[in-house]
C-alpha cells in the first residue's frame, strides 16, 4: 500500500468526505474557471439579493492551490482528531451546520457592523474558503483535547481552549489578507456548540 492510500485510509469517513468535495470543486475551478464573485460569501448580495447558496459556495470554493491545500490539510489533521471522539455521524452533522452558521454570524456580524456605525467594508467584501468551519472544528477538537496547553507554531504554549483564539490572533499578523471575520465566526459558532448553545 503506497504511503497516501495508507494516509487516506487513515482519514475518518465525514472527514475524508468533505475533503474530497472541495478538492472536486476546486477541480471544476480550475478546468472550468467559472468567475469566482459569483460564488464567494458577500453579505450585501447574500441579504439584498437573497443569494443564499452563498452560505455554502463560499464554504467548498477556494482562491487558489496553495488556499485549498492548507485547508484540506488542516481539515484532515483537525477533522481526524475531532471525528474519532465524536463519531463519523456526529461529524457529518457538525460540519454541514458549520458551514450555515458560520456564514449565518459572518452576515450577521457584517449587517450589524454596517446598520450600528456605518461600516460598510464587510458588507462589500468578498471571502471564500473552508477555514471559517476548520476554525469552528478546531475549537471543539480543542476543547476535547486531553492535553491541557499546545505550542503555537513552536513559538509560545497556550491552553488548549486558548489555542484556536491565538492561531487567529497569529495568522492574521503573518497573512494580513485572510478572513478575519470567517475565522472569528468559526470561533464563535465552535464556542457557543462546545457550551451547549446550539443543541
Amino acid at each position: 500500500m503506497s504511503r497516501l492510500a495508507e494516509t487516506l485510509a487513515n482519514i475518518p469517513l465525514a472527514t475524508l468526505s468533505i475533503m474530497i468535495v472541495c478538492c472536486v470543486v476546486y477541480m471544476y475551478q480550475f478546468f472550468v474557471d467559472p468567475p469566482m464573485h459569483h460564488y464567494t460569501m458577500c453579505p450585501r448580495l447574500v441579504i439584498y439579493m437573497s443569494e443564499y447558496y452563498r452560505f455554502i459556495t463560499s464554504s467548498l470554493f477556494h482562491g487558489s492551490i496553495m488556499h485549498i491545500g492548507m485547508n484540506m490539510m488542516s481539515t484532515m489533521a483537525i477533522g481526524s482528531s475531532l471525528e474519532k471522539r465524536i463519531g463519523s455521524l456526529a461529524m457529518a452533522t457538525t460540519i454541514l451546520w458549520g458551514i450555515q452558521l458560520t456564514s449565518s454570524i459572518y452576515t450577521f456580524i457584517s449587517w450589524l457592523l454596517y446598520i450600528t456605525i456605518g461600516y460598510e467594508h464587510l458588507m462589500n467584501q468578498h471571502s471564500v474558503g473552508f477555514s471559517g468551519v476548520i476554525f469552528q472544528l478546531a475549537v471543539l477538537e480543542a476543547n476535547l483535547s486531553p492535553d491541557r496547553t499546545r505550542s503555537v507554531f513552536g513559538f509560545v504554549n497556550v491552553s488548549s481552549k486558548m489555542y484556536p483564539w491565538a492561531l487567529l490572533v497569529i495568522l492574521q499578523f503573518i497573512m494580513p489578507q485572510i478572513s478575519f471575520l470567517g475565522h472569528l465566526s468559526g470561533i464563535l459558532i465552535g464556542t457557543m456548540q462546545s457550551h451547549g448553545s446550539l443543541n
